[in-house]
């Protein structure tokens, strides 16, 4: 309202003596308010009065992307409502124009080109600082590995400030996933900023190392072990139970880690022990001393050989010092022969009747020891 007044005092203020004023087909306007002098040109005027006519405000301009056809009508009103003497006014030209508003021009701004080394020195520095973060607020926090991204556009930013200065308060320090957190900092110039970083934390368990040293061959126990953070990329076992109650292999030092292959199950029966082996067949039971050759735990086929003389045969270890012999299939055990041990060594000539009971067929024998009858 103030413009119209301004502009009426300005129309009132001096006679206009311009003859002529020829209407343009096409106006292009880039103010929301459509002047006079962007729909017509003002002829046969001095410039004064050319200048105070163009100002004069007709109609607001049609919004972005439409189009506002403005009549020789709606001219010749607007203007008589500014005090305009029409009668000294020769209007000629087109009957309308066709008014747009012009797009303003978007400017651009180019983000600088990041190389990848550029890229990686930014994660390598929010990497170093994020790792310092966590060391000073979680202190008892287990070993970790950490991944970090950063954005290209946030490359110039994070390599031109200080790391000492980065703060990231909204991490969490157990979130197994891919985070965003905000790193929060203080520019050079002393101006808050605040940028999305992203990061992946992943915990690395504690493994089993030896308290002090432990010879080869020693049955380890819950007290001769500690939990120790392994180094990076360093392999170890965090499962006590695969430690506990096994044999060492090797002579493992103070503080240095338990591998699996300096581990072994401890041997029920060892190379030289005396064995108890038992046969079974029904409800009978024929046991018999023999000696080991080798080692074997539980389930491990171990050989046995005769405390004198030279029989030989293959057990199962089933307990300490103990195994259960293995049998012949029942297709080639004479139902006469009643319970035998499987030897591995060749019988003499006639001492098992393969059509047909033994050597003397009124009395079952055990070969090898056992029973008799």
């Amino acid at each position: 309202m103030s413009c119209l007044l301004v502009i009426c005092c300005l129309s009132s203020g001096g006679e206009l003596n311009a003859e002529i004023l020829r209407l343009k087909a096409t106006a292009v306007v880039d103010s929301p308010i459509v002047h006079l002098g962007d729909v017509a040109d003002v002829l046969n005027a001095d410039p004064e009065q050319v200048a105070r006519m163009e100002q004069m405000i007709l109609l607001p301009a049609p919004s972005k992307g439409r189009m506002r056809v403005i009549t020789i009508s709606e001219i010749r009103s607007r203007l008589q409502a500014l005090g305009v003497d029409l009668s000294r006014l020769e209007l000629t030209g087109r009957s309308q124009v066709r008014v747009t508003l012009k797009e303003a021009r978007k400017t651009v701004a180019r983000t600088p080109v990041m190389t990848q080394q550029s890229v990686k020195k930014a994660e390598e520095k929010i990497h170093q600082a994020l790792s310092e973060w966590i060391k000073r607020y979680f202190p008892d926090a287990s070993a970790f590995t950490l991944t970090v991204r950063v954005q290209p556009a946030d490359v110039s930013l994070i390599l031109s400030n200080r790391a000492d200065t980065f703060r990231f308060p909204e991490l969490n320090r157990f979130a197994e996933a891919e985070q965003v957190v905000g790193l929060n900092f203080i520019d050079a110039e002393g101006t808050a900023r605040l940028v999305r970083v992203f990061c992946r934390i992943q915990n690395v368990p504690e493994i089993l190392a030896a308290k002090y040293s432990l010879n080869k061959g020693t049955v380890v126990r819950a007290d001769d072990l500690m939990w120790v953070r392994p180094d990076t990329n360093q392999t170890g076992i965090s499962d006590p139970r695969l430690v506990i109650g096994r044999e060492l292999t090797r002579t493992v030092h103070q503080s240095n880690v338990m591998r699996t292959q300096d581990l072994m199950e401890v041997p029920l029966i060892r190379d030289g022990a005396i064995v108890t082996v038992t046969a079974r067949r029904g409800g009978i039971s024929v046991r018999r001393e023999m000696r080991a050759r080798g080692t074997g735990g539980i389930g491990d086929s171990i050989t046995l050989v005769a405390l004198e003389g030279r029989d030989r045969l293959t057990a199962t270890v089933s307990g300490y010092n103990q195994a259960e012999m293995n049998y012949r299939p029942a297709s080639e055990i004479q139902r006469s022969a009643g319970i035998q041990f499987i030897s591995g060594t060749v019988e003499p000539t006639g001492s098992i009747q393969r059509t047909g009971g033994v050597r003397d067929a009124s009395r079952s024998a055990v070969r090898r020891g056992g029973i008799r009858r």
